[in-house]
């Protein structure tokens, strides 16, 4: 073992020398580009109609915990083994009543340790590390214990409702299979296990995959080098940091924070694309066939770049991003919320703020959004139907919101980037103040409107955050 280690860390260090990256992307992009070979493997070799159960959860999980320990050694690791560990006991000790309640405080803790782990050892640095698969294994542990509450209530018809605990090797395969612990997506432990003993294909088609899963195997993978290639240029021209250059006029500042938006997501989805062209590979993607009789593979789509790039309106965008996330923070947060005086929305968003850790940064750009999805709300039912009369009012209505919208979203994302509290108000004084005082006033105005409508609208339409 000591062997394969060092044979491995060896030739990542030859990689990074060599193409001048930095040494922890060589390692997470390498593993990640196992998970082809390793996937036809899993799919063909280890196919559910000739091998057990078992070898399949043992293959992927025993694999996936190399994987982390090859990406981010012994120690980094021991957080996410304790997590899980912890998890499952409370899964068979604590009564179904309460245990998603335990389980989501408990991983919410030991995320924020670990947040506060990088703060400390690689403060406003962008170190590839263990805290990547940690979030996304918070959402694991939490659809899961939520999942088994939903299944012991009589009333529940939650179509991902656990009915019994899973066994430990399959609550193990689902948090730790390699092909997605490295960079998720977290799917719920219902679909996981419908895709390792392959009844996603047999129970939602007769059909037989094969020439189907070529556009999006081969269609998201194009997609991803092409986000990448994009990235590495523009970031080279325009580093996040040059936004706080002084002399820039406001119209070159807001182009500006566009251009750097642009090239931080194309990062994301280069990731996110990758990761869902190696799922839809093995088949975890598949989730069935439309009503036109055309596949979908949606159970590991974490982003729709189209959406987020060309949305006209700020909902648009923000559900077209960080997909898994937003279902996640949906099942187990914003339909959840039942108290009068808690809004779901802002649960929500606060939820996600802490999810993504505590650089002051996050807490800029999150309150940023949860007003903006506010003044949207607002601006849109004041407005829309004043521009819908004819096709060229439409026309004019969505380049305006789609300019607007952009905006004021690069305006909080950048805040994200920028980390820190001074950095943020640096940038917030060179836009005179101006999106945050507009969005506040839009999301203050007394709009009316049917609430029970506008709920059932929300709730359909989902919760987003960053």
């Amino acid at each position: 073992m000591a062997s394969l280690f060092a044979m491995f860390e060896s030739n990542v260090q030859a990689l990074s020398k060599q193409y001048a990256v930095p040494i922890d992307q060589v390692r997470f992009l390498t593993l990640l580009l196992l998970g082809y070979p390793l996937g036809a493997l899993y799919r063909y070799g280890l196919h559910p109609s000739r091998t057990s159960l078992t070898v399949r959860h043992v293959f992927s999980t025993s694999l996936g915990i190399l994987f982390g320990l090859l990406c981010f050694g012994w120690s980094q690791m021991f957080l996410l083994f304790f997590m899980t560990g912890v998890c499952y006991a409370m899964l068979l000790w604590l009564p179904t009543t309460v245990v998603h309640l335990y389980t989501i405080v408990f991983a919410m803790v030991c995320v924020s340790m670990g947040h506060v782990y990088r703060m400390i050892t690689d403060y406003e640095g962008w170190n590839i590390d263990f805290s990547v698969p940690l979030m996304v294994m918070v959402q694991r542990v939490s659809l899961t214990a939520f999942a088994l509450n939903d299944g012991s209530r009589a009333d529940s018809d939650i179509e991902q409702k656990l009915t019994e605990v899973p066994s430990l090797l399959e609550y193990w395969s689902y948090n730790y299979n390699f092909h997605t612990f490295l960079a998720g997506p977290a799917c719920t432990m219902k679909e996981y296990l419908n895709f390792v003993d392959g009844s996603n294909f047999t129970t939602k088609t007769s059909k037989r995959i094969g020439s189907d899963v070529k556009y999006p195997v081969l269609g998201r993978l194009a997609e991803a080098v092409v986000c990448i290639v994009l990235h590495q240029v523009i970031s080279a021209q325009y580093p996040i940091d040059s936004i706080l250059k002084p002399d820039y006029s406001l119209p070159t500042r807001i182009l500006l924070a566009h251009i750097i938006i642009f090239h931080t997501r194309s990062r994301y989805y280069f990731v996110w694309l990758l990761v869902e062209s190696i799922n839809n590979y093995i088949g975890l993607g598949f989730s069935g066939y439309d009503k036109e009789g055309k596949p979908v593979w949606d159970v590991c789509k974490n982003v729709r770049p189209w959406d987020v790039e060309f949305g006209t309106n700020f909902r648009t965008v923000i559900t077209g991003w960080n997909v898994t996330t937003s279902l996640w923070l949906r099942r187990i947060c914003y339909n959840r919320v039942s108290y009068g005086w808690i809004s779901p929305t802002l649960a929500s968003w606060v939820l996600s703020a802490v999810w993504h850790g505590f650089y002051p940064g996050y807490y800029f750009c999150f309150l940023s959004g949860a007003i903006m999805q506010a003044a949207s709300v607002n601006m849109r039912r004041l407005l829309r139907h004043h521009f819908h009369t004819s096709e060229t009012w439409k026309r004019i209505y969505d380049v305006v919101t789609w300019a607007i919208s952009h905006t004021m979203l690069n305006y909080g994302a950048m805040c994200f980037l920028l980390l820190s509290v001074e950095k943020c108000w640096m940038l917030w004084k060179f836009y005179y103040f101006f999106p945050f005082i507009t969005v506040s006033c839009a999301a203050l105005l007394p709009v009316p409107y049917d609430k029970k409508e506008a709920r059932n609208g929300d709730r359909q339409n989902g919760v987003k955050a960053q």
